[in-house]
């Protein structure tokens, strides 16, 4: 299998659903901006595309387009952050590496860098936790960090914990951290808004007498149900496809797909044995981030274990 390829068409997959989130977004800006002051004059139509093309003031619009970005600079600043909260993580450094384990886990990833000719080695940190997992975070390559539990290394051997952090370093040459960041600021942000101005409306129902206004705030409502399980399912199809694409990467990176599965098909076994459930502050971002999460629907993050497989071992198109 052609696995570079593979990565080009899930990249295209990728944009055409941000898009559809930015679509979203601004479609419910305008709405919100007709629903909240229409222009008696013009119908529905004409005053969506008098707010679209700046003919009136889009203040909904703006205001959503906001607080996107006090959100998106929020996670840029304090993202990864999230992802090392309430657990007891130990950073390794060339310098610092204490054991023979911990300088061959530096290792591998120096290795890897240097192959996916990443400008910077990642920071690696190492998970206090019995659950074999891995994951990566960070918003570019500066600060990119990835975290490897104790769990993974004692299940694991080297090629398999290799394969891991290829997988993991794969995420981080396409930007998925930041992307899945990205999207779920879009969806929060969508979901909010969407849900304030539908209990607005609800409170005032029939004091409009605008049929423009009160076409948004109908469309406004209905979006207000339908909402929460499409932006759900985009944000879960995205996540799937790109485990896919670290899967394919880390093939690329090692030359090497057994060690993948083999990887993958210890992972799963442990949780099968073991139950993992963790509250722990930051653990729900660790999970979606993981490279094993339980799951597979659509609205699962992650693909099955069977499906990855498969699919490693050119018997699926992803």
């Amino acid at each position: 299998m052609d696995f570079r390829n593979v990565i080009r068409k899930n990249n295209i997959r990728t944009r055409l659903v941000v898009m559809s989130y930015i679509v979203l977004m601004l479609v419910i800006g305008l709405l919100a901006d007709t629903a909240t002051h229409p222009d008696e004059r013009m119908d529905f139509a004409a005053n969506l595309i008098a707010f679209a093309t700046l003919q009136q003031l889009p203040v909904a619009t703006f205001i959503i387009l906001g607080l996107t970005f006090l959100g998106l600079l929020y996670i840029h600043f304090f993202g990864h952050k999230l992802m090392l909260a309430g657990i007891n993580a130990k950073e390794i450094t060339q310098e610092g590496a204490s054991t023979p384990e911990e300088r061959q886990l530096f290792n591998i990833l120096e290795e890897l860098s240097l192959s996916a000719t990443l400008r910077y080695v990642p920071r690696l940190y190492i998970l206090d936790t019995d659950e074999p997992n891995a994951f990566a975070a960070g918003w570019n390559q500066r600060n990119a960090l990835v975290g490897v539990t104790r769990g993974l290394l004692q299940t694991l051997n080297r090629q398999e914990v290799q394969a891991v952090m290829a997988h993991e370093v794969g995420h981080i040459i396409h930007g998925d951290s930041k992307l899945t960041l990205y999207v779920g600021i879009l969806a929060n942000v969508i979901l909010t808004v969407t849900n304030v101005f539908a209990q607005l409306f609800i409170r005032s129902a029939g004091r409009s007498r605008n049929n423009s206004a009160n076409k948004a705030q109908t469309i406004l409502l209905l979006l207000n149900i339908l909402l929460p399980i499409i932006t759900k399912v985009l944000y879960f199809y995205l996540s799937r496809t790109r485990e896919y694409m670290a899967d394919a990467a880390a093939v690329d990176l090692t030359s090497d797909n057994q060690a993948m599965i083999s990887a993958l098909k210890k992972i799963s076994g442990d949780h099968q044995k073991h139950d993992y459930d963790d509250e722990s502050t930051g653990q729900e971002y660790r999970q979606a981030a993981y490279i094993f999460n339980k799951g597979d629907s659509v609205f699962s993050t992650h693909p099955s274990i069977e499906n990855r497989i498969a699919a490693l071992e050119g018997r699926k198109q992803f």
